[in-house]
């Protein structure tokens, strides 16, 4: 009996153990699953603040980036010709008026006075402007043998409307009076020397007087690309004056060393002459003013006849202008120009070029700076033109005109045929280059009008102003 109690007390005690050995094994399981969920619950705070951690660097990342996207963008903006983005600034609907004045004279025209203005109307989307006017009026007054008097005048009057016919018509009108009493003539050809002769007429002897009348208009049809077909019309009365003794005076009377010359000269008297041109022009500049990408391409051919010794002649020509962005405020600039002469061309015409706008090529602010207008002309006539441009400086205000300062640096060269003779005498023999190199600065007044002034070395400037190998401009716009 005592041995089964005992057997029973044993059974009851392994029990009790086993039921501990229960309660301490779920309390283990328990203490486990709590240290599982506090290990997960960690996790999850952790990587929840890990979350709200890279979304806050992302936001900032993003403002960041944003801040520096303002200030790269603001950096190019004012990279951008060098000055800040006017757009918002400017009234899209506005007028612009803009004046300089004209000071200058020599001894042969005496002192010269005048001044140019111009007058522009932007309204929305026109493009360049809705319309512009220009006005120059320049005269000199001299006093001597011939008592005091008006001795030499330029005036000019410009309209350009280039938002005609809903956009699709520009019309671009010019009419001008001159009177130089100094143009320039040494003859034909590439060639031409500029050295006084025995017994020849002084300083005049490489000088005519010019007087003429122009009235011109050139039509552009936008096609909805940037080719646009082109129209013009030319009306003018020329009357030039050849001094006695001069080298124009030989050439027209057929006398002297001219009479070698395998060409007649023609164009002494005065005459009516009327011209029609029609072509292309393709245009992708971002802006006419001062230009900094694109292209703007003249490409034409036209016909002229006059009132006097048979004049009638045709030309073709192609004006070629490049701009390319060099980074910052720097802008490369290049033009080229071939222009043709055939018939019966009167002096004064050979020494221009251009089917549209017809502009002095070899010499004078508008071709090869530096070289006299009239030094060299001839039938066919190439130039080139590069330009380093800049506008370094912010523009400022100054008595409520919006004002900007540019630099220009150039190269100019060219050379002129006489005929189409591969081998002329009046051309030599010789690559005979012509060129002329300089610089200036030009002030851009609100967005349309920009005045310059340039100064060009060339070793033919000395033919016009002996001892003094430069030629100094003032002028308004850019040269192209």
């Amino acid at each position: 009996m005592l041995e089964r109690a005992e057997k029973e007390r044993t059974r009851y005690e392994a029990g009790r153990d086993d039921e501990s050995m229960k309660r301490t094994a779920a309390a283990m399981e328990q203490s486990r699953r709590v240290a599982q969920l506090s290990e997960q619950r960690h996790l999850q705070r952790f990587f929840s603040g890990l979350k709200r951690f890279v979304q806050t660097m992302t936001l900032s990342c993003r403002a960041s980036l944003g801040v520096v996207a303002i200030v790269v963008t603001s950096g190019l903006a004012r990279a951008d010709g060098g000055e800040p983005s006017t757009q918002g600034i400017l009234d899209a609907r506005r007028y612009e008026v803009a004046g300089f004045p004209i000071v200058g004279g020599n001894s042969d025209i005496g002192v010269q006075f005048g001044g140019a203005a111009t007058f522009t109307k932007f309204y929305d989307g026109a493009f360049p402007y809705l319309w512009n006017i220009d006005l120059l009026l320049s005269g000199s007054v001299k006093d001597d043998q011939n008592g005091f008097r008006l001795v030499q005048q330029s005036h000019v009057l410009r309209l350009d409307a280039p938002d005609l016919w809903s956009g699709r018509l520009r019309v671009d009108s010019r009419a001008s009076f001159q009177r130089t009493i100094n143009e320039g003539y040494f003859g034909l050809g590439n060639a031409t020397t500029a050295v006084l002769a025995p017994g020849a007429a002084g300083a005049r002897q490489y000088q005519y007087l010019q007087e003429e009348s122009r009235i011109r208009t050139i039509a552009r049809f936008h096609t909805g690309t940037p080719v646009d077909i082109a129209l013009g019309g030319i009306v003018r009365f020329e009357s030039p004056d050849a001094y006695p003794g001069s080298k124009l005076a030989e050439d027209l009377t057929g006398s002297g060393p001219s009479q070698s010359q395998p060409f007649s000269v023609q164009g002494g008297e005065a005459a009516f002459l009327a011209g029609v041109a029609a072509g292309i022009m393709i245009d992708t500049r971002d802006s006419e003013f001062v230009t900094r990408s694109g292209i703007f391409y003249q490409v034409g051919a036209g016909v002229t006849a006059g009132s006097a010794e048979q004049i009638a002649y045709g030309n073709a020509s192609a004006v070629l202008s490049h701009y390319a962005p060099l980074g910052g405020p720097f802008v490369f600039a290049s033009r080229f120009v071939a222009s043709f002469e055939f018939g019966r061309v009167p002096f004064y015409d050979l020494a221009q070029g251009g089917t549209f706008e017809p502009q002095y090529l070899l010499g004078s602010e508008s071709g090869v700076r530096g070289v006299p207008d009239g030094r060299y002309a001839g039938a066919v006539k190439m130039i080139a033109n590069t330009e380093l441009r800049a506008t370094p400086f912010p523009r400022f205000v100054l008595f409520r005109q919006r004002l900007r300062i540019g630099t220009t640096t150039f190269f100019d060269a060219g050379r002129v045929w006489s005929g189409y003779s591969l081998i002329s005498g009046a051309d030599g023999t010789s690559l005979g280059l012509k060129y002329g190199v300089g610089g200036g600065l030009f002030l851009q007044w609100g967005e349309a009008a920009i005045f310059r002034v340039e100064a060009a070395y060339s070793p033919d400037a000395e033919s016009a102003n002996p001892g003094f190998p430069l030629g100094i401009y003032v002028s308004d716009g850019l040269m192209f």
